[in-house]
């Protein structure tokens, strides 16, 4: 069984431990902006802070301490290092910096240089509840795992709601084959942060351990809900979907699971085989028609799709997804008197689904009734303010009206919600463009 090993404890940011801003130098600004921006996810403006901050104040050893913290959770590990070894050099008894340099070097696998640093900084402070986890951290790594669970302990007696060392104690026996004593643990750490990707995860493999497949396969499709990007959870939804293929071959359901899992994984042609399987075994299985289609479509056998989605219909007439979906791909064929009816079956059966009144709008707007697209996709809007394509179907319509303050205005809503939605740039400067010859004409 694969188990998923936490990192070592997340770095910890350092105010300015109450050393004052000198007359006329705002250093100490500088270092607590970037903890603030550092908070909000926002390591690049963090570091232009902490930079600055040591501009200002060279032997600062906090902005040192917490510009390696957000260096290593950029990944450069070497200048993380660097600067831990800097504000060391100036404070040598700095508990945190010793924490936050034996966490780096455990991350570069120097495990006996992890657990020296850490071990100097509990050396400086014997309380130090991160740095106890810290330690479990790399002594679960070396494979001690008595060590680690020791430590974890101690972690957890001086800071009994510190979810990360659940979480860590709960791995740690959980190596050691004791399933009843990681179960609670984990279970704890999600009591005290409901959105932990990793200890959903983490319960999900007790549980595909004590044969609780299905209750694994919940788990881990939380995780992935909080983190679609987590990829261990991914691989073990992807084998425990695959186990209980094994222990129900018949089973249409679990196909159909299976299918679900391969189209995340951008396994199209895997995805349409566990569709087909699951049909074959309950033919009247209007989600997994529903799902075909969709993958079908993404092959651009539009055909082929449209016959899945009316099958889905035809089983499930109030499946305004499947309604919404048959709309899309019969305006890809030109079919758009089609189209507009099911957009509209589909928003009779869910009058707030802001993706079908955004895509009636751009029906609408292909048949030249442009009116009737902008109230459309204004209601789209309305649900849903942070839908980029929303904004970006407003701005053609509107575009297409010969309003290009107003283009410009929702092509500027689409880059502040994804700077990297298709095209944004080049169609703002477009119309930025033109506004400006048309100003010149006046």
């Amino acid at each position: 069984m694969r188990l998923i090993i936490p990192l070592l404890s997340l770095y910890l940011l350092i105010a300015g431990s109450g050393i004052p801003p000198l007359k006329g130098d705002d250093a100490v600004a500088h270092n607590e902006h970037g903890m603030d921006l550092y908070r909000n996810g926002n390591l690049d403006a963090a570091i232009t802070e902490y930079h600055e901050a040591l501009r200002l104040k060279p032997d600062y050893p906090e902005a040192h301490d917490n510009l390696g913290a957000a260096l290593g959770d950029k990944g450069d590990l070497d200048g993380a290092i660097a600067e831990f070894r800097e504000a060391l050099r100036l404070r040598p008894d700095y508990p945190d910096a010793h924490n936050n340099l034996g966490t780096a070097l455990g991350h570069k696998g120097d495990f006996e240089g992890a657990i020296r640093e850490i071990r100097e900084a509990l050396r400086l402070n014997p309380e130090y509840a991160d740095a106890h986890s810290s330690l479990g951290s790399a002594f679960l790594y070396k494979g001690d795992l008595d060590q680690a669970v020791s430590e974890f302990r101690k972690a957890l007696q001086l800071k009994p709601d510190f979810a990360d060392a659940h979480n860590n104690l709960g791995v740690a026996l959980l190596n050691k084959g004791d399933l009843d004593g990681a179960l609670p643990e984990f279970q704890e750490a999600l009591r005290l942060k409901p959105d932990y990707p990793e200890a959903h995860n983490n319960v999900g493999l007790v549980l595909v351990s004590k044969g609780n497949v299905d209750g694994a396969i919940a788990e881990y499709r939380k995780a992935l809900a909080l983190n679609p990007n987590f990829a261990d959870a991914r691989n073990s939804l992807d084998l425990a979907l695959r186990q209980a293929l094994r222990m129900k071959p018949d089973d249409p359901i679990a196909h159909y699971r299976l299918g679900n899992a391969l189209s995340d994984k951008n396994d199209t042609d895997g995805a349409i085989a566990e569709y087909r399987e699951a049909l074959r075994l309950k033919p009247d299985y209007p989600d997994a028609h529903n799902n075909l289609g969709l993958e079908l479509r993404d092959k651009r056998d539009l055909d082929g799709a449209i016959n899945e989605f009316r099958q889905a219909v035809r089983l499930k007439p109030n499946f305004p997804e499947a309604h919404d979906n048959l709309a899309v791909t019969l305006g890809s064929k030109g079919d758009w008197d089609d189209a507009i009816a099911e957009y509209r079956e589909a928003l009779r059966l869910k009058p707030d689904f802001a993706e079908a009144h955004s895509n009636l709008g751009t029906a609408l707007g292909s048949k030249g009734d442009l009116d009737g697209a902008i109230a459309e996709i204004r209601q789209a809007l309305r649900l849903e303010p942070n839908f980029a394509d929303g904004h970006n179907n407003l701005g053609m319509a509107l575009v297409l009206k010969g309003d290009l303050d107003g283009a410009i205005a929702e092509y500027l809503e689409v880059f502040r919600l994804n700077p990297d939605y298709p095209r944004v740039r080049s169609i703002l400067k477009e119309l930025e463009a033109k506004k400006a010859a048309r100003e010149s004409k006046r």
